[in-house]
């Protein structure tokens, strides 16, 4: 997938010439830049080389009212192709000049009528004014800056920085929000005070004096679906998915027919499998097979899984495989990428800290290995959490039912949790947080202390899921933020377009929009009943009814410990640099310590939330500060 990025001058001044030279050289890696300019405005796209030559509808006219730059692809082509009477079976016709096509006809509304993953920005010559959008809930990033004097965005945020339209500022809570893996709203914020994130289903109008950022998709408002039977809610999202997925079996650059380099991630879970079937099931009817890949342990891992999980999915991804008939299965060990050359490449790429620093050792050496192969397209399904495989809340259940299910002491607990006032809440557990709670990260003490993080986190748990709705809206919102700019950065880094039917914002608007005591079989307790029931012929009983959640990079600490030197390195370089006032590398030792003596569940936690969590964070406060 390509990029957009621009820069206007909100006072009307010409765009100075060392940041237009920057601007000119576009964004490294993301493909041929193309660049408009008119005095105080500057526009750019780049445009993946496996798009068409016929198909890049850039530069703009001079002439026109209206110039457009965008990047993506739009999944409801034929809807919107007759809606804006463009006939897309003519070569030629790009998914930019039907966005293009849709802002002239519809204006700033257009951005409800496109689904997809795209992101766009439309200038106004007449009246100097700027429209930025993106998607509902897509694999899109987009970044801006935004001041008195200046606006620029951009797909990738680096582009922003090399700009240097402000100092460059930490932002200290959203680093400790990652130590701690407090999945807060960041909302906008990214880990640089003056860059911003656009979020999805959102867009930004700017003027010379007035910036209004709109929220133009409120999944939460999605009205209920109300159908006879309980298997029609199966039925009806099965018919919403197929087309989600064969929306993302279109070759890059658009154009009808079926893809030849698809790949797709295959797990052992619900989601990815979910997307694996139904996507050989559309190949199959073209005669076509796909390539699945699933990430494997290299060591025994029986001494740090816990029981209720299994840290080899290969097993159930093949049955899978097995049953769809037309799937060649790929396992990805990573056995020649270390934990620790993983976390410093994937900074290189992010240029920013990660929760999961535990398991980009397998999702670099996956995109590694699919970019030397020749593949172009990765389906996945890791937005799925919040949508198809949503378990469901017990308490939308008939009472007889909740009790059933959770039992007497867990009901009432949790009835009384969802009752009491925010502030008794936060009380309790303020008070029931022991003084050294900050052992359980990688978090500086001292860092925490300064920026009274205790009590920020506190406040924002006590506020949260009173509701089932509540709850789901909350785990979309975390969901939505960020990862889809996390996985289009990866995939612009490998020459991959990276596409996840599971969240298309039609399947995601139609989940909220089934009852939430559907998603649990009243008469089983069996949760996640939506995506199951939908999936009966499609996956083998053993992966579709499994209540068991697998365990990735199972075998952590074995490969930690393969790469002694890595990681000793890593703590030598994090204790005297500036890194050290914010993580806690004496803390970070002494987990070290324990996965390199002890064969235990508690070794592979702690490896993953302490050890290489902490790593990361603190390799990157070591570059930034180098780099400021």
């Amino acid at each position: 997938m390509g990029g957009i990025f621009g820069l206007v001058s909100r006072d009307g001044a010409p765009v100075a010439a060392p940041r237009l030279e920057i601007l000119k050289a576009g964004m490294p890696g993301r493909g041929h830049s193309e660049l408009w300019s008119s005095g105080c405005i500057v526009l750019g796209q780049t445009v993946s080389s496996a798009v068409p030559e016929a198909q890049r509808a850039f530069p703009p006219p001079a002439a026109e009212r209206v110039i457009c730059v965008a990047a993506g692809r739009v999944d409801n082509l034929e809807e919107l192709s007759a809606q804006l009477s463009i006939d897309v079976s003519r070569s030629g016709v790009a998914d930019a000049s039907l966005i293009h096509n849709a802002y002239l006809k519809w204006g700033e509304d257009c951005v409800r009528h496109i689904y997809g993953d795209w992101s766009f920005a439309a200038w106004h010559p007449a009246e100097r004014r700027l429209f930025v959008a993106r998607d509902h809930y897509g694999i899109t990033a987009l970044y801006y800056y935004a001041d008195d004097r200046v606006f620029a965005f951009a797909s990738d945020r680096k582009l922003l920085l090399a700009l240097n339209l402000a100092p460059m500022e930490m932002n200290e809570l959203y680093l400790a929000q990652v130590l701690i893996a407090w999945p807060a709203r960041h909302g906008s914020h990214t880990i640089y005070k003056s860059i911003n994130r656009l979020r999805p289903g959102h867009s930004i109008t700017i003027t010379a004096d007035r910036l209004y950022e709109h929220r133009y998709w409120r999944i939460e408002d999605t009205p209920a679906l109300r159908l006879p039977h309980r298997r029609d809610y199966a039925l009806a999202f099965r018919e919403v998915f197929d087309e989600a997925v064969r929306a993302r079996l279109r070759p890059i650059g658009g154009g009808p027919g079926d893809i030849d380099t698809v790949a797709a991630t295959l797990s052992g879970g619900l989601d990815s499998s979910s997307v694996t079937a139904t996507a050989a099931g559309l190949l199959q009817q073209a005669g076509k097979r796909l390539s699945a890949f699933t990430s494997v342990p290299i060591s025994d891992f029986s001494s740090y899984a816990p029981n209720a999980s299994f840290g080899d999915e290969f097993p159930f991804a093949r049955q899978t495989a097995d049953l769809a008939g037309n799937v060649d299965h790929f396992p990805v060990a990573a056995a020649e990428v270390s934990p620790l050359q993983a976390i410093r490449k994937m900074l290189e790429i992010h240029d920013e800290p990660m929760f999961g620093a535990a398991n980009v050792f397998w999702i670099l050496d996956l995109h590694q290995t699919l970019a030397m192969q020749g593949y172009r397209v990765l389906l996945s399904g890791s937005h799925g959490n919040a949508g198809i495989s949503y378990p469901g809340d017990v308490f939308s259940q008939p009472l007889a039912v909740q009790l059933r299910m959770e039992g007497y002491r867990r009901w009432t607990k949790e009835k009384l949790r969802r009752a009491l006032p925010t502030e008794w809440i936060k009380a309790w557990r303020l008070y029931r947080t022991p003084p050294d709670w900050y052992c359980r990260y990688a978090i500086n003490p001292d860092f925490a202390r300064r920026i009274n993080l205790l009590e920020r986190r506190l406040d924002g748990m006590a506020l949260l899921r009173r509701t089932f709705l509540e709850q789901r809206c909350f785990d979309y919102s975390i969901a939505s933020v960020s990862s889809g700019a996390v996985e289009a950065q990866e995939g612009a880094a490998f020459g991959l377009e990276m596409r996840d039917p599971t969240g298309d914002a039609r399947v995601m608007a139609f989940t909220f929009s089934v009852p939430d005591h559907i998603y649990i079989d009243p008469k089983t307790g069996l949760n996640r009943w939506l995506i199951r029931e939908a999936m009966r012929d499609r996956l083998p009983d053993a992966v579709r009814l499994n209540r068991n959640r697998g365990l990735q990079a199972a075998d952590l600490v074995p490969r930690l410990r393969a790469c002694a030197d890595e990681v000793n390195a890593a703590l030598d370089e994090l204790a005297p640099g500036p890194a050290a006032e914010y993580v806690n590398v004496p803390n970070m030792r002494e987990v070290w310590r324990v996965a390199q003596t002890e064969d235990t569940p508690r070794a592979l936690v702690r490896s993953a939330s302490i050890l290489l969590r902490g790593i990361m964070a603190g390799l990157w406060v070591n570059d930034f500060y180098d780099a400021a």
